[in-house]
């Protein structure tokens, strides 16, 4: 016991004094008393911590059992299997260091995802004793993780120790769809971004017939995850690898257009003996193959072994022959490349050397892609334009504008070709141009350029490669077919007379010479009926098309007769006919055709009290209106029709008499026509009037009010500034043929 801060003796003499007891008695007697009681009471207490008492010896032999317990508590807590005298069953070969970690059975694993809204999937047993398991989005089939379990029999039952798990977020769409933009025109979309948008993953399969020894590594596993987009596979390759403590690695992702998942295939010469992994990015005729070497890791990583990609980099120090072919298979031209390849090979071979185990890769991945293209262009099994194709990729230029120049066939399939790849056939043009000149591959060239461009480009492009127009001029005009979204029907425009002479040079096909007594003329296309409805020129349309195109287009291959109409003061028409024998387009898509007729003719045009109207495609036939009793009409209606039409004649100064007296002369004489003009399904009120009833000068006649169902006024052209010619014949109502600064338009009411 701690002894106090105050002694016993002083104690008892603070009590005595309380006590009321006589301080007289002798301080010496007193002092030797209370030292002899000190003495004996400090050897009680000393003699009493000298002895060791059995509540003592308890307390310290506790200490390590207590430290005991509780490190054999942590242990369990941590790996319950790892002490074995408290395991519940046979111990596996080793274990996760989780906390919580204990063996379940299979109905309880799924009842635990369940209430995520996962389930277990698809599972690969191990000869090791492991199994792997997908772990799947209950409602999409989505795998979200892969996990490696241990089987654990725990008092006679079979249960699952998670050892690894590991997550799958997807594959990014980027990637996934990134071979098919190697040759795209387009911007890929918004979404379409790298790290905007990952795909899913579906299944798990296992890559067979892989390796059977890589380094040190026996006995691993392959495996893949997939998914599909588009006709489209792609995935993830994973590597399982067991030794003291299984492993799941994950490896490269990868993407095919072919839609095959990668398979082991013997590609190197150099590595005979163990298989590479290919994938196949071909896509139609044009063959890629990404091929990789299984390797030992470095011993830094944490993986146990690594794919390393047989890539076409660069060797230093290498002939000019080995660049040249490492350029050529860069653009897809692989028996090129081999060739140039081969070059080198000869050369180190009359030196009595060899290639280098990287450059005997690439060498065997240029004949691996060269082999297949040769094989296609050798047996095509493929249409027209196709087989031209075939022979591109494979670099036979000659054989290839061959069949493009083969006028046997009509040249649309090489035109749907062009349209289709002319990305894969100019990327291997101008890599060729700057090894050769040859002027197959420059026609070809020009080819791109015409679908891309247009024929005028294309034509300057090949001026400026130095190409003959001999050369070119037939290939351009009789390959530009491109589709024109353009449907004419009918062309309408206004002619002048040119001579009897030279025609001019400007005009596309060559035209034929002239007739006795005939003359040429020059047609001005003003407006053209595009399927059911009428368009104004200019038409970029047929801007940059081959003029044996448009001849076809427009209709003139089956029928080159053009009619002429003629007025004279009092709306009466004269026609003659011309024919058509020449075009041509403008920049900007104005049309001209160059025709030939009487040059009697001539004379005739200048008297037409407006420019004479052309017509193309058939004769001109708009149509007719219904004729309308003025006593059908409301009062209110009448009433706004005369106001309209004597405010009219009023602004030219045609009116001598009163409104009552006009109206009941225009109700007399004056003749309505039901007409629907706007579209909307009512009929409009159309008055026409000849030169007899009301003239206003030399103009073209009749003059055209308009009215709408109602009466008020919608058009006028009374006041010269447009001046009403007829309703076009269309299915699309509510145009009008115009004339307007003497060329021809379409007015619409709508």
């Amino acid at each position: 016991m701690p002894e106090s801060s105050k002694s016993v003796g002083d104690l008892v003499k603070t009590d005595r004094g309380a006590l009321g007891v006589d301080r007289g008695v002798d301080q010496s007697t007193e002092l030797q008393a209370n030292q002899v009681f000190d003495k004996k009471l400090n050897k009680k207490v000393s003699e009493s911590r000298d002895r060791l008492t059995l509540a003592d010896l308890g307390i310290v032999l506790s200490i390590p059992l207590v430290g005991w317990l509780i490190a054999v508590g942590t242990i369990y807590l941590v790996n319950p299997l790892a002490i074995s005298w408290l395991a519940s069953s046979d111990a596996p070969a080793f274990y996760p260091n989780s906390l919580w970690n204990v063996p379940k059975s299979i109905k309880q694993i799924q009842e635990e995802l369940g209430r995520s809204q996962l389930k277990l999937g698809e599972n690969y047993n191990l000869k090791t004793g492991e199994v792997i398991y997908t772990v799947l989005e209950t409602e999409t089939q989505n795998i979200r993780e892969i996990r490696l379990y241990q089987t654990v029999w725990d008092r006679g039952i079979e249960k699952l120790m998670l050892v690894s798990t590991m997550t799958i977020s997807g594959i990014d769409e980027y990637f996934v769809r990134s071979p098919l933009l190697k040759y795209a025109t387009y911007s890929p979309p918004e979404r379409l971004q790298p790290n905007r948008n990952r795909l899913p993953l579906k299944k798990l399969s296992l890559i067979d017939n892989p390796p059977k020894q890589i380094g040190d590594q026996k006995d691993g596993l392959w495996f893949t995850t997939s998914g599909r987009v588009d006709g489209i596979a792609y995935g993830q390759i994973y590597y399982f690898v067991t030794d003291k403590r299984s492993q799941l690695f994950e490896l490269e992702s990868w993407t095919s257009a072919a839609g095959e998942i990668p398979k082991w295939r013997s590609i190197l010469t150099s590595n005979p003996n163990s298989p590479q992994l290919v994938v196949n990015q071909s896509q139609e005729f044009e063959p890629m193959f990404l091929v990789y070497q299984p390797e030992e890791a470095i011993a830094t990583s944490i993986k146990k072994v690594q794919l390393r990609q047989i890539n076409l980099n660069e060797a230093k120090n290498q002939p000019k022959a080995y660049q040249d072919a490492l350029l050529m298979a860069s653009v897809g031209l692989w028996s090129p490349a081999l060739g140039k390849f081969n070059l080198m090979v000869n050369e180190l071979r009359a030196q009595g050397k060899t290639l280098s185990p990287f450059l005997q890769e690439q060498y065997d991945l240029i004949s691996l892609h060269a082999k297949i293209t040769s094989e296609r262009a050798d047996n095509p099994n493929a249409n027209i334009g196709e087989k031209a194709l075939i022979n591109i990729i494979d670099g036979r230029w000659s054989e290839a504008i061959a069949i493009a120049n083969d006028t046997t066939y009509k040249g649309d399939r090489i035109a749907e070709m062009l349209e289709k790849y002319h990305p894969h056939i100019w990327q291997r043009a101008m890599t060729m141009l700057t090894f050769t000149n040859a002027t197959e591959i420059k026609l070809w060239g020009g080819l791109v350029v015409l679908q891309r461009n247009g024929l005028r480009r294309a034509e300057n492009w090949l001026r400026e490669q130095k190409v003959d127009a001999k050369d070119f001029n037939q290939l351009l005009q009789r390959l530009d077919l491109a589709p024109i979204l353009l449907k004419p029907q009918q062309l309408l425009g206004s002619v002048t007379y040119i001579g009897k002479g030279n025609a001019g040079s400007e005009w596309f096909l060559p035209p034929p010479k002239l007739e006795s007594g005939q003359a040429w003329y020059e047609v001005r296309i003003d407006l053209m009926k595009d399927g059911d409805k009428w368009r104004n020129d200019p038409f970029s349309e047929l801007s940059d098309r081959s003029s044996i195109l448009l001849w076809r287009i427009l209709g003139l291959s089956i029928n080159n007769n053009l009619g002429v109409v003629l007025y004279d003061a009092y709306g009466k028409a004269q026609t003659s006919f011309l024919t058509a024998q020449s075009l041509w387009v403008g920049d900007d898509g104005q049309l001209k055709i160059l025709a030939s007729g009487e040059a009697s003719l001539a004379p005739l045009l200048t008297k037409s009290i407006i420019p004479p109207l052309v017509t193309s495609g058939g004769t001109f036939d708009p149509p007719k209106g219904n004729s309308v009793d003025w006593q059908t009409l409301s009062p209110k209606v009448i009433e706004r029709i005369i106001r309209s039409m004597y405010s009219e004649l009023q602004r030219n100064g045609q009116v001598s008499m009163s409104i009552e007296d006009f109206g009941v002369l225009a109700q007399q004489q004056w003749t309505l026509t039901s007409v629907n003009l706007d579209g909307f399904g009512k009929s409009e009120y159309l008055l026409l009037l000849d030169r007899s009833q009301v003239d206003l000068g030399d103009r073209h006649y009749p003059l055209a009010i308009a009215f709408s169902s109602d009466g008020s006024l919608i058009f006028s052209d009374m006041n010269g500034g447009r001046l009403w010619l007829d309703v076009l014949p269309s299915s699309t109502e509510g145009q009008i043929l115009t004339l307007r600064n003497r060329r021809y338009e379409v007015w619409n009411f709508r």
